[in-house]
């Protein structure tokens, strides 16, 4: 997640796949290898993926996720660990390094996560851009920490290896809103698949980096594990991911960009002497990174003079103290006009930041939503929900057996849905919907 503003790709979610289906798709459903698009379960190959349609060195151009040595890309916000919401920080910079995977010479992005200001991950990424245009993710080795300590790279896949596709981050052109998802990386040894959709195009996000037009947003997520819930990112022109958010997503993670810089010479160095010992690390322990050549500085570089003793660097502190109150709002919509067969109406929740003003962290808006029958007051259902600003989720109310019995005898009713929150201010916020429900047995 070049230029003086381009951002390499944000934190993705790992996928924890059902096991027999990862196991089937592995032994039945992978192409035949380069030169075709291979085949991934459930989300197409967008494109073909072949050494010969890559250039000799690397160069990333793509508008939307532009990777040039040096640049280096902070965002800040929340994420749950173990139920919590914690200060989540992440930082991305765009080495100097070059490393071949797949018979691809990739660019090598070092980010690191900072989970309340711990360390819990540090990871090299590799990137490459077709002729054509479009950015495609080639491989990850992430170091995950506890306490300060180093607990190993489980996650790691390299395209090519065991089976592992690489997956498209940045189409040469963006796919129409609402179009065909399209994989983003597929790994059957570790159970891992993502897929990304255009949900819209030439939006405009401010955020504490400043404010960006023409934005095109995606939403991410793993077609064999649903429960993990959805990822939506921001792209901004000439600058990378500049926002994501979380919709049903147990980590809830939402980041905004917080800084976007260009790194001299000398910070540089530094990051790439960390990114070398780190690739020297994985040689020696990682089964599938041993597969892979090391990376390389190009000629004239100075840091690869053997070990580094400089350690992964740490961003910024976050700022202490209170940030003031944010105003925000209350917005229902229909979940698809069903109940589930357990007799819950599906009712989405949309806690919402003011226009133009999006914060890293917004707060909550937590209250209860009731049902009505309507053209009367007759409540059928309540429930209450807790929802982060800027976010969405689907909450489910149950309803009165009365209304169950009906539903399911083939009735359409037709209700009010009222919600009532308190909002960040301490304010009490309102928001109305109607709908028609009908039973769906099949969810």
């Amino acid at each position: 997640m070049s230029g003086p503003a381009s951002v390499g790709p944000a934190r993705r979610r790992r996928r924890r796949l059902a096991a027999g289906l990862a196991a089937l798709a592995a032994g039945a459903l992978l192409g035949p290898g380069a030169g075709v698009a291979r085949a991934v379960p459930f989300c197409p190959q967008w494109a073909g993926f072949s050494p010969a349609n890559f250039p000799q060195q690397p160069h990333i151009d793509n508008a939307l996720l532009p990777l040039v040595p040096g640049a280096q890309r902070i965002l800040d916000g929340r994420s749950n660990v173990n139920g919590q919401p914690l200060a989540h920080r992440v930082t991305f910079t765009v080495t100097n390094l070059t490393k071949v995977i797949d018979g691809v010479r990739t660019v090598v992005v070092h980010d690191v996560d900072y989970s309340s200001g711990q360390l819990a991950e540090s990871e090299l990424s590799f990137w490459a851009q077709d002729v054509f245009g479009t950015v495609w993710n080639i491989g990850e080795y992430p170091e995950e920490y506890a306490n300060g300590k180093m607990e190993g790279a489980p996650l790691t896949w390299l395209a090519g290896v065991d089976g592992a596709v690489p997956g498209i981050h940045a189409p040469w052109q963006t796919p129409p809103v609402g179009g065909q998802r399209y994989n983003q990386g597929w790994s059957p040894t570790i159970q891992f698949l993502d897929c990304a959709q255009t949900i819209g195009v030439g939006l405009t996000r401010c955020v504490p980096a400043g404010c960006f037009d023409g934005i095109v947003a995606t939403d991410e997520t793993s077609p064999l594990d649903p429960a993990s819930g959805h990822q939506r990112k921001y792209y901004a022109p000439g600058v990378g991911i500049v926002q994501i958010g979380a919709i049903n997503d147990p980590q809830g993670e939402t980041l905004v960009l917080t800084s976007a810089s260009q790194l001299d010479a000398d910070a540089l160095a530094a990051v790439d002497a960390v990114s070398l010992e780190q690739d020297r690390r994985g040689k020696l322990s990682n089964p599938v990174y041993q597969t892979a050549p090391p990376a390389e500085l190009p000629a004239s570089s100075p840091a690869d003079a053997g070990p580094a003793p400089v350690p992964t660097p740490m961003p910024s502190t976050p700022p202490k103290g209170r940030e003031p109150p944010v105003r925000l709002s209350l917005k229902l919509f229909p979940g698809a006009g069903t109940v589930t067969r357990s007799g819950k109406a599906l009712v989405g929740v949309l806690c919402a930041t003011p226009m133009n003003a999006i914060v890293a962290h917004p707060g909550v808006c937590r209250g209860r939503l009731d049902v009505y029958l309507r053209g009367g007051r007759t409540r059928i259902g309540t429930a209450r929900f807790a929802v982060g600003g800027g976010n969405e989720r689907m909450v489910r109310v149950p309803l009165v057996a009365r209304a169950v019995r009906a539903l399911h005898r083939g009735a359409r009713m037709p209700v009010i849905a009222r919600a009532r929150a308190t909002g960040a201010n301490g304010g009490s916020v309102a928001a109305q919907t109607s709908l028609t429900l009908v039973a769906n047995p099949s969810r």
